[in-house]
């Protein structure tokens, strides 16, 4: 019951490829029926060879036996065609039901919310997306067709066999119980084992991942002997797992030969004493001996099919574990649908917020910034500024109320018309193993060169584009490491430009570029953002002192709020961190 509820997740996919599988369970019966031919036809031959031995009278000529050969040949030839053409079907099939279950696993990735990622490790997700899906594509190709194929040959060949003779039927049939039992037992215990080897799998896969993402920090250590050391320790419980899942299969395995083994040698034993009596004829008990051995490929299936299915659900039940995620972000039933653009005004009202270890990051943050206008935030680590701009976007969930956008609750605004019209630059900009010219131009549908040069030209990147031998054909390393941290940053800025937004959000996205490049940045960017609205997070007061309006986040809370010179006249916090940094500035030049 188990195996059957892991697999409903499947119903959808086997819906759309219904009449591919019920044409291909049509031809499983057909290549069964015709491979149950073969000994009725060896029957009719054994008895008319019989019938020539006991009658003078009755002769078998060389045209019969060549009758009789040509017909079992082309019944193996017409069977050998219509399997070709089952397991392609049912295989093609499988290919496509994994491209769909892959797809859409993807796709619930992208919709859950960033909190999700914050516990998860992208080695387990890579696993999930890969040996995982196969697992579940051996279930729909391989095990679904060889139980097909089992049940439909069992059945037909039990009517048969109980029609040439019911008690050798039922002496065949006594391993049978047993079996079952074996299966129930081992099926419970593989799915178990199953799960602790996808387990370390992801572990292993999860250390490689990181390791090379962090090779440079590894080799900066010396570390290398270390995590070779470490990964050995992780193969070998991967390796031991196996182990124990094989041992299991090898002990149990040979009892679905040897069982059924045994009720043949009876059945052979009775069989005989049946013949001597007439109760069957020779030709009879050749067939009923044809049928018992061909019983022997299902119970070798049986146990391929009960190591996949236990495999496959195991799988499915990781990958349903995903896939039964609900994100924390979405458009509610409140969405005004009807909303198709926003004009950049955000007033925050009463807004606190929390993370999920309960620790409040924001405190009744009371806060209106003007379509057009510059805000800046200067804070000290951990004073909640990225958090606050994290919220815009519902990067992160704020309470419904507290955060309006044109005078609407940004929780009625769809989330795909919100996010659209914010460009965001992070601390941490991430660029993608691609072509420079992607990476700039990831936001737009249908980009040119002129607008990506005119983006990278307002980042103050082109010129040193235009020095790299690909110039926006550089191809980029992974999370754009070929690159300097600064070409970088210019980079995310230049991709959040391209999109024209409404809201422009800059989290510390000059933390890498010296002061004067940071000018020249600002100075084309207060073209651009003219009636768009500006949010800078900075350290440097250099950086937001041209902004419209200025607050200052001390402890999740706004402790000052106005313009650069009258903040000066406050002396407050700002004031001091003026102060400081004039007085680095000094030091510097001295």
């Amino acid at each position: 019951m188990s195996t059957i509820r892991s697999l409903l997740g499947l119903k959808k996919y086997v819906k759309r490829y219904q009449y591919a599988i019920l044409f291909s369970f049509i031809l499983v019966l057909l290549t069964n029926g015709l491979l149950l031919i073969s000994p009725q036809i060896l029957k009719t031959f054994i008895d008319e060879l019989e019938q020539a031995f006991d009658d003078p009278n009755v002769t078998v000529s060389q045209e019969r036996i060549l009758f009789f050969a040509a017909l079992i040949f082309g019944i193996a030839l017409f069977g050998g065609i219509l399997r070709f053409v089952q397991r392609r079907t049912i295989q093609g099939v499988a290919r496509q039901m994994e491209f769909h279950l892959r797809a859409d696993f993807f796709l619930h990735l992208q919709k859950l919310s960033a909190s999700y990622y914050d516990n998860v490790r992208t080695g387990d997700l890579m696993t999930r997306a890969t040996s995982d899906l196969n697992a579940i594509r051996m279930v729909l190709s391989s095990a679904i067709m060889y139980m097909a194929d089992a049940t439909v040959f069992f059945g037909l060949a039990l009517v048969i066999m109980l029609h040439i003779d019911t008690t050798l039927t039922l002496v065949a049939l006594l391993p049978y119980p047993i079996l079952a039992i074996i299966i129930r037992f081992l099926g419970k215990h593989l799915h178990v084992r199953y799960e602790r080897i996808q387990e370390a799998f992801s572990t292993m896969n999860t250390k490689v991942q990181e390791n090379l993402s962090g090779v440079r920090v590894v080799k900066a250590y010396t570390l290398e002997a270390d995590e070779v050391e470490h990964f050995k320790e992780l193969n070998q419980e991967f390796v031991n797992r196996n182990h124990k899942q094989i041992r299991l299969m090898n002990f149990f395995f040979p009892l679905f030969r040897f069982l059924p083994g045994i009720a043949g040698v009876v059945v052979l034993w009775m069989g005989g004493l049946h013949v001597i009596q007439e109760k069957i004829t020779l030709g009879d008990f050749i067939a009923f001996s044809a049928y018992l051995m061909m019983l022997v490929r299902p119970m070798i299936m049986l146990g391929f099919i009960v190591n996949t299915f236990e495999r496959g659900t195991a799988s499915m039940d990781r990958i349903n574990a995903i896939l039964n995620e609900k994100p924390e972000i979405y458009d509610g039933e409140n969405v005004k649908w009807n909303i198709k653009g926003i004009d950049g005004s955000i007033e925050f009202r009463n807004l606190s917020f929390s993370y999920p270890d309960g620790q409040p990051v924001l405190k009744n943050i009371n806060l209106k910034i003007k379509q057009g206008t510059t805000l800046a935030i200067v804070g000290g680590t951990g004073s909640g500024k990225s958090s606050l701009v994290n919220l815009i976007p519902r990067i992160r969930q704020a309470e419904r109320g507290t955060i309006f956008i044109d005078g609407v609750d940004i929780q009625d605004i769809p989330l795909s018309i919100l996010r659209a019209n914010i460009g965001f630059v992070e601390q941490e900009p991430f660029l993608f193993s691609d072509y420079l010219r992607n990476n700039i131009a990831y936001g737009v549908d249908t980009p040119n060169d002129d607008e990506i040069k005119e983006a990278a030209h307002s980042a103050d990147l082109l010129s040193q584009i235009e020095e790299f031998p690909d110039g926006l054909q550089t191809l980029l390393g992974e999370r754009g490491i070929t690159i300097s941290g600064g070409q970088r940053q210019r980079s995310a800025l230049a991709r959040a430009i391209i999109i024209k937004p409404k809201i422009l959000i800059l989290d510390d996205a000059f933390a890498n570029v010296d002061t004067q490049t940071e000018d020249t940045i600002l100075s084309r960017l207060a073209e651009i953002m003219k009636g768009r609205t500006t949010i800078l997070i900075s350290h440097r007061i250099s950086t937001v002192k041209a902004a419209d309006h200025i607050i200052v986040l001390n402890d999740g809370s706004i402790v000052e709020s106005g313009a650069h010179e009258q903040l000066l006249e406050k002396g407050g916090i700002y004031a001091d961190i003026y102060e400081t940094q004039l007085l680095q500035d000094e030091l510097e030049e001295f």
